[in-house]
């Protein structure tokens, strides 16, 4: 939604933490960062010992979360599908592919990639690329948006949410009038090697950026971005291996909150944001630590029957099992959910489950029409 500036200035005037002199001249207190940074070197180290193999499955589940989860945040839902056929596609991986990719997802999974792996400076040029990748079609929805250029208009920006009539403003930001001289600032600020700590450089880049808030739409997902992009130039670990807008999601209505509360700050102190940041990380590369679990375990398991004979039913269902470590596969696979799975009779269905139970692949749970099969990993 969008307001005359004329009527919104004096109501507003030092409500927002950009309208002070000292923006964006940011304090924060120093937050303790051992234990992310022993977990960063956790994650280093398991990195260097993997396999091809392991690392590619790896980068694909997490680009896959990290691609559906960015997109979520802002109520756009992404196919997995699609995603993982364009991850496949453009990073040459040699799965099995459906072809479901579409210019979304390609286009998505190539700005995440840029992010986390191109290490050029940051410009306005690359940044207006990454921008009319996320608006293929030159829109937003059904509202038409500016495409590759910072918003121009000549009305306030606001963030806002709920129903129609009781709209709450959670934030406006700068007047398109300053755009072009906050994000040369911006930019200028990013781009220059200096002695502060990574970690904290990209926690504050994320909230800069969203708080200049210089696109009509996209910014969050541009700001996941940048935080990846400054991660990925550091040497802490590979930033490709870990997703912070999967735990964004999780969380997002803290995550909404605490930039609520630190848009305000007038004083420029945005400690809150960066004590939250720091937590969100831990917990991201927690998931990732977790995720390489899997991975070896999916490893092991398909090198252990590497040599058995597995029909197309099998394979589907075994994968689809796979997918849920580390749970284990809802109520275990039954003769009923199995005929679904693979569209098949209940004859076949019953001697596929009996040769996976001969081949060690499965184990049987219960008796009777309670029976059902867990993997044997």
């Amino acid at each position: 939604m969008k307001t005359d500036q004329s009527t919104a200035s004096l109501e507003n005037e030092l409500k927002w933490i950009w309208q002070s002199s000292n923006f964006p001249n940011f304090t924060y207190d120093n937050v303790n960062l051992d234990s992310l940074t022993y977990k960063f070197g956790q994650l280093k180290m398991v990195e260097n010992f993997m396999n091809r193999s392991d690392s590619n499955e790896l980068l694909l589940e997490v680009l896959l979360d990290e691609a559906i989860a960015t997109s979520a945040i802002e109520g756009e839902i992404l196919q997995r599908s699609s995603v993982r056929s364009s991850i496949n596609k453009l990073l040459k991986l040699g799965l099995e592919d459906d072809y479901s990719y579409t210019v979304q997802s390609d286009n998505l999974i190539e700005i995440l990639i840029d992010a986390k792996s191109n290490k050029e400076p940051l410009t306005k040029k690359r940044l207006s690329a990454w921008h009319k990748a996320l608006f293929p079609t030159g829109s937003s929805g059904l509202r038409d948006i500016t495409i590759g250029a910072y918003r121009n208009d000549a009305q306030d920006m606001q963030i806002v949410s709920g129903p129609w009539e009781k709209e709450k403003t959670h934030y406006i930001a700068p007047p398109s009038s300053s755009i072009d001289r906050l994000m040369e600032d911006f930019l200028k600020w990013l781009n220059t090697k200096d002695e502060q700590n990574s970690i904290y450089k990209a926690i504050v880049a994320h909230l800069y950026f969203v708080l200049i808030h210089p696109f009509d739409d996209g910014n969050g997902r541009i700001a996941r971005a940048i935080t990846d992009y400054v991660l990925a130039g550091s040497n802490l670990a590979n930033a490709k291996f870990y997703s912070i807008s999967t735990i964004i999601y999780k969380n997002r209505k803290e995550y909404y909150d605490v930039l609520d509360y630190v848009c305000k700050n007038t004083n420029q102190d945005i400690t809150l944001w960066i004590e939250w940041f720091v937590k969100l990380l831990e917990i991201s590369i927690d998931e990732t630590l977790q995720k390489v679990e899997v991975v070896q375990t999916k490893a092991k398991f398909w090198d252990k029957h590497r040599a058995e004979k597995l029909n197309d039913r099998q394979k589907k269902v075994i994968l689809k099992m796979l997918s849920y470590l580390p749970e284990k596969f809802e109520g275990g696979m039954r003769v009923n959910k199995y005929m679904s799975l693979t569209k098949s009779q209940r004859l076949t269905a019953s001697r596929d489950i009996a040769d996976l139970v001969q081949k060690g692949i499965f184990e049987s749970f219960g008796k009777g029409r309670g029976v059902y099969y867990e993997l044997k990993i």
